[in-house]
């Protein structure tokens, strides 16, 4: 039996391990940076433009409640109000009037978040009306970018002091928190019935064989400001 050989010349070997090193150099810069980097970028293509606005970009949105913040009940009514005013897919380079020009401030309990790292590099993340995990959840979707980091900051934080180290976490002492953010409907998918705001949604977080306790296309993004609500002000 021949057995085959191959030679590689000394120049092209020391590119294969120069290339090799500055891969494994990247992976390692990758894997290391935190969630809450405030150098992450969006990824995202559907609507990039709306889930991306500024704060300027809303200078004229309406602001829903006066400003103060709404219980879990109250956006579930709001929303399935404006169910009426998407009249077919939304437009990839703007908010549907009216309903998607709101800025909105919610309070309810941190339950879990996770980073779409491999994904648009947003930071999934659901609320309860209680700290219990079973019961309808709303989403943030807290885009990538400059504007946005120090919500991202301010939420992160948060995980990491329940003592979540990696990219997804259940929190297991839900905090009570104040968000801000413009109202955004997620692509609602075709033959839908357009009962948005009480939507089933198959991609929240799972707790084991759970399924998704997310309800209603709606969320917030973006997403630009995250406090924790003081202990003296808190409800539930």
């Amino acid at each position: 039996m021949r057995v085959l050989q191959f030679s590689v010349a000394p120049k092209t070997m020391k590119h294969v391990i120069f290339f090799l090193m500055l891969a494994s150099m990247f992976a390692s810069l990758t894997i290391a940076q935190q969630p809450d980097d405030c150098s992450w970028e969006s990824t995202s293509k559907s609507r990039k433009a709306v889930k991306l606005r500024s704060v300027n970009d809303g200078a004229a949105y309406t602001d829903f409640n006066s400003g103060r913040p709404i219980s879990l009940e109250q956006w579930f009514a709001m929303t399935c109000k404006l169910d009426s005013l998407v009249t077919g897919k939304p437009p990839d380079d703007s908010p549907i009037t009216g309903a998607e020009t709101v800025r909105v401030t919610v309070r309810a309990y941190l339950l879990g978040a996770r980073f779409e790292r491999d994904d648009d590099h947003d930071i999934h993340v659901e609320l309860g009306a209680t700290p219990k995990w079973q019961g309808p959840h709303i989403i943030l979707e807290m885009s990538a970018g400059a504007e946005y980091c120090n919500a991202r900051q301010a939420l992160w934080k948060l995980v990491r002091r329940d003592g979540c180290k990696g990219d997804q976490c259940f929190l297991r002492k839900p905090v009570q928190i104040d968000v801000t953010g413009f109202v955004l409907i997620g692509n609602p998918p075709k033959d839908a019935p357009h009962d948005y705001c009480n939507a089933k949604v198959s991609r929240g977080m799972r707790k084991g064989n759970e399924e998704s306790q997310v309800r209603g296309l709606w969320r917030l993004q973006p997403v630009f400001s995250v406090t924790e609500v003081p202990k003296t002000s808190r409800s539930g």
